[in-house]
């Protein structure tokens, strides 16, 4: 779906359901309402607490076909120094600035043993399992485990802290990146003056998940626009929490 079929729908299905009661939406509102509305879904089709069918993203066919174009791949083999470890020897890769959910993660050992070049399995940490396992010995990273702290950023650089009992060459990772806004028209000429942005971006730009969702996107910036606009006939209406498949 083009931005112009987005805007075009959108207010079609709108305008039928508000009537002459809503005030218009304009090209800024709605590409806003568009933007969170596929954000929601994304992080609905994640937490599977999140949608009706209580699935994962990756749990049906549909769901991996509707977020594949957010998925993507990438190595690390940039370290970089920090004095702000949790313990001794944290070691800390720069990962992709888009990253927004990591989906699977490894690590390449560079050591002087049979090891060496060996891939580890990486496994998220709370800090509070850190705090109550890392003087473990029998829960603290080993041969075939290698720990990672919440990301964080270093400057401009994103990172990740990992914990080894191994120097670490490589940091491998599969995630889902951040989408881009969906902005149905160009804001810095359709609005001059005012300085609009959504997520730091102006030009017109297209939504990148695949089309099979688009309709299911523009659903829900629709019942987002009542909400904020018919708030006291959204509940007979929609139930935004149960919506997505």
């Amino acid at each position: 779906m083009t931005t112009r079929e987005f805007k075009n729908e959108f207010n079609i299905h709108y305008n039928a359901i508000a009537s002459d009661s809503a005030p218009s939406i304009d090209d800024y509102e709605l590409s806003v309402y568009l933007t969170k509305a596929q954000l929601e879904i994304i992080k609905d089709y994640y937490n599977s607490l999140g949608n009706k069918y209580k699935k994962g993203f990756e749990s049906t066919e549909k769901r991996r076909v509707d977020l594949k174009e957010l998925i993507k791949d990438h190595k690390s083999i940039t370290k970089i120094s920090s004095v702000n470890s949790i313990v001794d020897g944290s070691q800390f890769f720069k990962i992709p600035n888009d990253v927004f959910l990591i989906l699977y993660e490894s690590v390449k050992v560079d050591s002087d043993d049979c090891f060496n070049e060996s891939s580890i399995n990486v496994f998220v940490k709370t800090h509070d399992e850190f705090n109550t396992q890392i003087n473990n010995p029998f829960k603290r990273p080993d041969k075939k485990h290698v720990w990672r702290l919440d990301y964080s950023t270093m400057g401009s650089n994103k990172v990740v802290e990992l914990i080894s009992n191994y120097k670490l060459s490589e940091y491998q990772l599969r995630y889902l990146m951040y989408p881009s806004p969906i902005i149905v028209s160009d804001l810095s000429t359709g609005f001059p003056g005012e300085n609009l942005s959504i997520d730091g971006i102006t030009s017109t730009q297209q939504c990148l998940l695949d089309k099979e969702i688009h309709r299911e996107i523009l659903d829900r910036a629709v019942e987002l626009a009542l909400r904020d606009y018919k708030a006291s006939n959204l509940e007979s209406k929609i139930q935004l929490d149960t919506r997505n498949e």
